[in-house]
């Protein structure tokens, strides 16, 4: 029998409705399997419940606590995988947080549901069960960090949120999913562009993030940064154009040694320099601006705090940030 680890983090997938009609943590990690008897009979499974709370409490401190685990748990060969619980919230963060800091090539599932375990709709099981299928599947190897929901498998890098409620939430935009689950069948569509890997760090820098409004005052950009805030990433509009009032506090910024790293509030698409009125990307790249491709905000943040915390040099990750991140 292979052997898969499970770790459970809580989210909506481990929630039940009490008695006021609120969703709250109720089910642990033996708990969910033991919803799936036929799981544990096929399968010898170690489990892990690492927490049971809402994916809004997960930070980058815990994120790191995470990959810590995970990264332990691989120290075992036999090992076919590790499939990890979570709430959609911050799915995605977590996810690509483990894609930049592990290292081994064995399946890592992240795994979640929209509907609480209450449900009698619940698309937890499912999900649960598909993430399972990949964990044992040899085409997995290698694909990096994946989360399995709805039937389909997408990319950490590339999948985003998209709905607060509805169980097809997440997509991975022009990229496209890695695969799906097809009658509890395996398929791929293709591979993803490798993230870069960093490994576990030390540290976390600080990196803050300001979402650009039109108007804005540049005293408001200020309010992001304190002594201890080691870089900034703003999100922009379009292909990461500003209102020109923010370049002279940018400049600033970018004179104390605070790399500024533009993304777009547009859901999919690459930030570029391409335009040269005030406040155009072009005008920011001339000020010291980074762009960072076609990678999501909250993306950006978490590769800025691993890579500075690991002591890569400004340049280096400016050139990763440029590629989007892949290797």
């Amino acid at each position: 029998m292979e052997k898969v680890l499970l770790v459970a983090t809580g989210g909506t997938i481990a929630m039940h409705k009490d008695r006021n009609g609120k969703v709250v943590p109720a089910v642990s990690g033996y708990d969910l399997l033991e919803s799936l008897p036929s799981l544990s009979q096929s399968t010898e499974w170690e489990v892990i419940d690492f927490s049971n709370v809402a994916s809004c409490n997960m930070s980058p401190v815990k994120m790191k606590e995470l990959a810590q685990i995970v990264n332990h748990s691989f120290q075992d060969p036999t090992l076919s995988g590790v499939i990890i619980t979570h709430g959609t919230d911050t799915l995605e963060e977590t996810a690509y947080f483990l894609d930049l800091t592990i290292y081994d090539e064995r399946p890592i599932i992240l795994t979640a549901s929209q509907r609480d375990a209450s449900e009698r709709d619940s698309d937890g099981p499912r999900n649960l069960r598909n993430a399972m299928l990949i964990a044992k599947n040899p085409q997995a190897v290698g694909r990096g960090v994946v989360i399995a929901l709805n039937e389909k498998i997408h990319a950490a890098r590339d999948v985003r949120k998209l709905h607060t409620s509805h169980v097809d939430a997440f997509n991975s935009g022009e990229s496209g999913a890695l695969g799906g689950i097809d009658n509890e069948e395996v398929t791929w569509h293709r591979k993803p562009e490798p993230s870069v890997k960093l490994g576990i760090p030390e540290r976390l820098a600080k990196i803050a993030i300001c979402k650009v409004f039109t108007g804005m005052s540049p005293r408001l950009l200020e309010c992001f940064v304190d002594e201890k805030t080691e870089g900034i990433v703003i999100e922009a509009f379009g292909r990461g154009n500003l209102p020109p009032e923010l370049v002279p506090t940018i400049r600033q910024l970018i004179a104390r040694k605070i790399p500024v790293v533009v993304t777009s509030r547009c859901l999919f698409g690459r930030t570029a320099p391409n335009y040269g009125y005030p406040g155009g990307g072009a005008d920011l790249e001339t000020a010291g601006v980074w762009f960072a491709s076609d990678l999501s905000t909250e993306k950006v943040r978490l590769l800025m705090s691993i890579a500075i915390g690991k002591g890569l040099e400004l340049k280096n990750i400016k050139e990763i940030l440029a590629r989007g991140g892949v290797q």
